[in-house]
């Protein structure tokens, strides 16, 4: 369980540009519809509770769902094994992050200004805004 946590935010980490709110749509679909580890109902009491607390909500949520995760299963060790699985997931969700934001300052001095960057970055904030504004979409309808 500690791995697919680990692999299942890793994933999200990856493929989510934009922050915590984008990645809700993802984090849905990979821990309601795919995983069914949590339902629609603990979904959202998950996302209140995440925003809620202090810090990061792919890192609470991270928290959240792999405690919960983690307790559903028979393990002899069980503090152990959740603080196992707490850790995978948060790893997996910030891993991502740190690797590009070093890229980026390592090398960004050298590209900010090429034309074909500049053109990157107007494209991508239209796309944050939808994907927030979906997700923000899809959470009312369910409320």
């Amino acid at each position: 369980m500690p791995w697919r946590l680990f692999l299942t935010y890793l994933q999200i980490g990856t493929f989510t540009i934009g922050g915590g709110y984008v990645m809700l749509a993802l984090i849905q679909r990979e821990v309601v519809d795919k995983h069914k580890w949590l339902d629609e109902k603990e979904f959202l009491n998950m996302i209140a509770l995440a925003q809620a607390a202090p810090g990061l909500i792919a890192v609470n949520s991270a928290i959240f769902i792999a405690w919960r995760v983690s307790r559903n299963e028979a393990h002899r060790h069980q503090r152990l094994y959740s603080a196992l699985c707490v850790m995978c997931a948060v790893l997996g969700a910030v891993l991502p992050s740190i690797v590009i934001i070093l890229l980026i300052a390592m090398y960004f001095t050298q590209f900010k200004s090429l034309p074909v960057l500049e053109s990157i970055f107007k494209g991508i904030r239209p796309a944050v805004v939808a994907l927030i504004a979906a997700t923000v979409i899809r959470l009312a309808r369910k409320i």
